[in-house]
């Protein structure tokens, strides 16, 4: 087996050198780094973990112990602490007890072993706690998931207490004269709480006629279930973790259908509904977050516990009754947001009976339609670009307050000024808020962090290799990265470009002009492209040019697409136009890093939702915005590839692990650029005519390399033409 010393020889540097390079350290010239690591890989040599934490005095290794991993509980759980944990670079290690208390502790010791400086823990052992602290680890090192031990502990969980009385109370609404309890064993202190509440209260009642109660282990679940059925014909079974619950799903389904059962569980969180179980919800993706937040932070002053609050039970079935005559139809864009949306309104036509055709157009097509037709769109209902919003909302929309007057008391839990962008317009409710999207700089985390890559562009340059904070960094790093400049440069190209459509280049100019200026008009109309903003921004998007494919890219997708193929180092996108990031052909999954655009200053995109003005079916229409617009929609909808304009999707513990920059593009909206369009004489330009004619000025300039003061003064003359026909 190679050793150092065998790597310094072949790489001709010293010892320190190599342990220098396999640290990660940047005091280390290019040269010698591709020196060490190309000896590494020809010898095969493999970095002694263990070695390398004693080094640096921690392993920077958390543990989880859960029972199983088919239960959605524990799945949930560990992949958000897992997930958490390692953007943190900290390692991740699972271990499954099986419900076996004796294995339970063996396990202890090996994670004892691995230098882990914290432990989260479903436990089997009844005094759990006392198991961990007799193995060395401290009362700040374990924290204790679900269930409370005897000794004094950290604890995260829910009230066990309160879920056992709201799901009495739920079986006392119902009709049910026959109840079954279902649960595991109760030497585990939540269990046996939650046992307890649910019977105290349904013994306070005299609804029920017969309560039997059965306690099982995972192994005898099956047994367990079918006595439940022999010894009773239950109306309900209620159980207290959803495997159990799926278990009764699949002996009820497949021995006893001859009479109806309903079954309500205890249950993680199902973004995406589960139409034969009634589940009351804990959200265990967010105990993993806040589990791993605490191991890693140890940030708990002056408390040992923390209670999350249930989400209660799922509403998914409640929503309209049955109506067969109907028919809504659909105008969209057709984006990432339309093809969720027609998976999600099958659940809606499930429960309503109102059958829903939705009609997807290309952009420019779309907008020709709506702007030529106005009022006379056969749509019931039509989902327009955000930036058409403001210039043809009153011809195509009909006022919500018009269909409902208090509409506005119903709108809440929206993003940060999403109403006042994509709703209002003259103080009037034209739409709801479709697919509020911004723009993030995306870029590969991977390439930033290489030691090689960083320490040669130290090298170039003397500046560290950060994420750019303008776009004068923004072009330096795409140059780097360029291989046509840079053959050091394991990528061929620096940056993304949306070049395809005149439109999408005036996006390209503008996102630069707003990183150098919070205006692009003046108090008259004027606008403001005889100024050093609008040069440079100019000069910026040339550059950014050049540092890209060059290839025509129509829209945001294509140019996403071509960033998840993984020979560009990074790009600003609309977050509706991403999700192919995480997607099976991706090649830069895991690699992604995201921050605010250069400038702090991002433009919004994405969709409105609006009801027709030709609609005969005005009130459905609105219900049916008011529905997808509920908090529960809109995060099936995120989940599903689509975006909403609900700040509890971008809450959402599942749909921030399929996603991860959702969490932070929430705190971007309060920053993005609004000021877009110039009134003249009480009429709006529209935002889609302006960045038309500002990118067919600067693509035509970069195409034939024209002055940049040439190509501006053509932009400022197009724009005068424009005012003229306004007016």
């Amino acid at each position: 087996m190679a050793t150092i010393k065998d790597i310094a020889k072949v790489a001709k540097v010293s010892q320190a050198t190599v342990s220098n390079v396999l640290n990660g350290k940047d005091n280390v010239s290019s040269d010698k780094i591709r020196r060490v690591m190309k000896a590494v890989e020809d010898m095969g040599y493999v970095i002694n973990e263990k070695a390398q934490n004693l080094r640096k005095g921690t392993a920077k290794i958390l543990a989880v112990v859960v029972p199983n991993l088919y239960d959605k509980t524990y799945i949930d759980f560990f992949s958000s602490f897992k997930d958490y944990a390692e953007r943190k670079e900290y390692t991740v290690d699972l271990y499954i007890t099986n419900d076996d208390d004796d294995y339970e502790r063996k396990q202890i010791q090996k994670i004892k072993s691995r230098m882990t400086e914290g432990v989260a823990v479903f436990t089997s052992i009844s005094d759990g706690s006392e198991a961990y602290y007799e193995a060395g680890f401290s009362n700040e090192d374990v924290v204790f998931i679900s269930n409370k031990q005897p000794y004094n502990c950290k604890f995260i969980g829910y009230d066990n207490i309160e879920a056992g009385k709201e799901i009495a109370k739920k079986i006392l609404q119902g009709n049910y004269e026959k109840v079954a309890l279902l649960t595991g064993p109760l030497t585990y202190s939540g269990k046996m709480d939650f046992r307890n509440s649910f019977l105290e209260s349904i013994v306070k009642s005299d609804k029920i006629s017969e309560v039997y109660e059965r306690v099982t282990t995972e192994q005898c679940k099956y047994q367990n279930v079918v006595r439940v059925f022999t010894h009773m014909q239950p109306d309900a079974v209620v159980t207290d973790s959803i495997s159990l619950a799926q278990t009764v799903k699949s002996v009820y389904q497949n021995f006893y259908r001859n009479k109806p059962v309903d079954i309500v569980s205890l249950s993680p969180v199902y973004t995406i509904p589960e139409r034969d179980i009634i589940r009351y919800e804990i959200d265990y993706r967010k105990m993993g977050i806040d589990a791993a937040s605490y191991l890693i932070n140890r940030n708990w002053e002056n408390r040992n516990e923390l209670i999350i609050e249930s989400k209660g039970f799922s509403d998914w079935p409640k929503i309209n009754s049955k109506n067969e005559e109907n028919v809504l139809n659909i105008l969209s864009i057709a984006s990432p947001t339309t093809r969720a949306l027609k998976t999600v309104v099958n659940l809606y036509e499930f429960n309503t009976g109102i059958k829903i055709r939705i009609t997807e157009s290309d952009y420019e097509s779309m907008y020709k339609l709506v702007k030529n037709r106005g009022a006379e769109l056969p749509y019931d209902i039509v989902r327009m670009d955000k930036d058409w919003f403001p210039v043809l909302a009153k011809s195509v929309f009909e006022p919500l307050t018009n269909i409902e007057s208090n509409i506005g008391n119903s709108l809440d839990g929206f993003l940060p000024n999403a109403l006042k962008n994509y709703s209002y317009l003259d103080g009037d409710i034209y739409a709801l808020p479709g697919t509020p999207s911004i723009q993030l700089l995306f870029y590969r985390k991977d390439l930033f962090e290489d030691t090689r890559l960083k320490r040669l562009y130290y090298e170039m340059y003397k500046k560290s290799l950060e994420v750019p904070k303008t776009f004068e960094e923004y072009n330096r790093i795409a140059y780097f990265f360029t291989s046509e400049f840079n053959n050091e440069s394991p990528i061929k190209y620096g940056c993304s470009f949306t070049s395809g459509e005149p439109g999408t280049v005036g996006v390209e100019f503008l996102m630069r002009y707003f990183s150098h200026s919070k205006r692009l008009f003046d108090e008259n109309g004027n606008i403001l492209l005889n100024t050093e903003a609008a040069r440079d921004a100019l000069r910026e998007t040339k550059d950014s040019w050049n540092y890209s494919s060059k290839i025509e890219h129509n829209w945001w997708t294509d140019s996403a697409q071509e960033f998840a193929e993984g020979d560009t180092a990074m790009g600003i996108y609309m977050i509706n136009h991403v999700s192919g990031f995480v997607g099976p052909d991706s090649k830069i999954r895991g690699k992604i890093g995201w921050s605010i655009v250069p400038g702090d200053n991002p433009m919004l995109g994405g969709s409105v939702l609006g009801v027709s003005k030709y609609s005969k079916n005005k009130d459905i229409a609105l219900d049916f915005l008011k529905w997808i617009s509920r908090d529960d929609i809109g995060t099936a909808t995120v989940l599903l590839g689509g975006m909403s304009a609900k700040k509890s999707a971008y809450d959402d513990a599942e749909v921030n692990d399929a996603y991860p920059w959702l969490d932070y593009a929430k705190k971007c909206f309060k920053n993005a650029q609004t000021d877009y369009y110039p009134i003249v004489d009480g009429d709006n330009i529209g935002l889609k005519e302006l960045q038309n004619l500002l990118g067919v000025a600067v693509k035509k300039g970069i195409m034939e390399h024209l002055d940049i003061d040439e190509i501006l003064e053509t932009a400022m003359t197009d724009y005068e033409n424009l005012k003229k026909k306004k007016l």
